[in-house]
């Protein structure tokens, strides 16, 4: 079974993102592990029948600083659908994302349509991680 992302009360909980097929596999969004993930949100799993996991993929990277609750930085699929062979995937930043399943890898990013007026995040409140260009 795959582990669904445990709401907190420090943020809204994570969407729930039914999981979609392709050729008899399932994909899901799964919670990583920090330790061997890199992260907790972002992260992509292909399952098969049985429901063994087959591998994940990091789909973005989620950056955290260590001053906040770790929680209510990690930013979860908002939408996973099938197109064709391809995963399209959206975030809770509203960026979209498409992975090619059979390559394993993300082939593409678009930004969401408009940029956030504020330095506030809308799904925790905190302030935007803003990464060093």
């Amino acid at each position: 079974m795959t582990p669904t992302p445990q709401p907190s009360a420090s943020r809204v909980p994570a969407p729930r993102v039914a999981p979609v097929f392709i050729g008899g596999v399932r994909y899901a969004q799964v919670a990583g592990n920090p330790d061997t993930d890199g992260q907790v949100g972002g992260m992509l799993a292909a399952f098969d029948a049985s429901s063994r996991e087959l591998w994940r993929l990091k789909v973005y990277e989620n950056a955290r600083r260590p001053d906040l609750e770790g929680d209510v930085q990690d930013v979860w699929f908002r939408s996973l659908r099938v197109q064709g062979e391809r995963l399209l995937i959206e975030n809770e930043r509203g960026e979209q994302f498409e992975v090619d399943p059979a390559a394993r890898r993300v082939l593409g990013r678009h930004a969401p349509a408009t940029q956030p007026k504020s330095d506030i995040d809308p799904i925790s409140g905190q302030p935007r991680i803003r990464l060093p260009e």
